[in-house]
């Protein structure tokens, strides 16, 4: 298993904030307001108008022309702008019609050079999804950027910059997970946060010595992979958490108070395998704080 690279600056310069301007969004925006404070980035408020969406709530007569969401769409955009212009955070906005919004976001984004795209995330009907539907997904599966989700028991940042105290690393081995670790190890040093490295086991072990044995070996691998210059800043802890994966990261960040969730995200990534069976909505709209995923 190849050691994690050693920890680097990590560019923030742009950050695309993918918005539909639902309560869930308004999240997404405290949180991308606060990192281009602390990077010195320029925002980009993006908003994607699918013509072809009708509101299922609304009768044929009430329902509003695509043209019609655009300009509110434009308009609404403009409002953002200038309130975060006045903070002194370089701001542009894009509003498009789209009936790919996904495939136009990540077109967008790479167009520019995106650096991090910020979106939100919501539960509905009692079943975890994500707040631009498939939309947001795919980004996370497909963008050539990292993608922070913020759902929506996620706590709000301060009105300041934002520096994360407290990292929640997942590692699953994964070539996704070793990329994912260069941000870990770089927004956690930039804080002088507490890091915590963590490999999740589902299967049930009959034997404690079994199960003891097991985890010190996987401990052990964790430790094997972390940078000798990490302990110049702080004591990265190494745990292993057992049950399904989402449920056992989403207890550790809850246990330890953690601000950030770092993790890979591919099909060969444990926990979006098992996207079918809500996992992955479950840990992105669940989670206390916000979830950064790197491909």
């Amino acid at each position: 298993m190849p050691v994690l690279q050693e920890p680097a600056a990590v560019s923030m310069q742009t950050i695309l904030l993918a918005t539909d301007f639902s309560w869930a969004s308004e999240r997404a925006v405290a949180y991308a307001r606060s990192l281009a404070l602390r990077f010195g980035s320029t925002l980009e408020l993006v908003h994607m108008v699918d013509p072809t969406v009708t509101s299922s709530w609304a009768a044929p007569e009430l329902e509003i022309p695509p043209e019609d969401k655009l300009r509110r769409g434009c308009e609404r955009l403009g409002e953002e702008e200038r309130k975060l212009l006045a903070t002194g955070i370089p701001t542009r906005t894009v509003c498009r019609a789209a009936r790919k919004p996904a495939e136009a976001l990540l077109e967008l984004a790479k167009e520019d050079g995106v650096d991090l795209i910020v979106a939100g995330t919501q539960s509905k009907t009692g079943i975890e999804r994500l707040v631009l539907g498939s939309t947001a997904e795919q980004l996370i599966r497909a963008a050539s950027c990292p993608v922070l989700t913020v759902g929506p028991k996620a706590k709000l940042p301060g009105p300041g910059p934002l520096m994360f105290r407290t990292v929640v690393y997942a590692n699953d081995f994964s070539p996704e997970a070793t990329k994912a670790a260069v941000y870990a190890l770089s927004l956690a040093e930039d804080a002088g946060a507490r890091l915590y490295c963590c490999y999740t086991v589902e299967a049930e072990y009959r034997y404690g010595e079994t199960r003891q044995a097991l985890d010190e070996g996987f401990q052990k691998a964790l430790k094997a992979r972390i940078p000798e210059s990490t302990y110049d800043w702080c004591t990265p802890e190494c745990v292993v958490e057992h049950g399904e994966p989402a449920s056992a990261i989403l207890g550790l960040a809850e246990r330890v108070g953690a601000d950030l969730i770092v993790l890979g995200a591919r099909k060969s990534s444990f926990w979006l395998t098992r996207v079918e069976r809500g996992l992955t909505p479950a840990l992105l709209a669940e989670a206390l704080c916000p979830v950064l995923t790197v491909c």
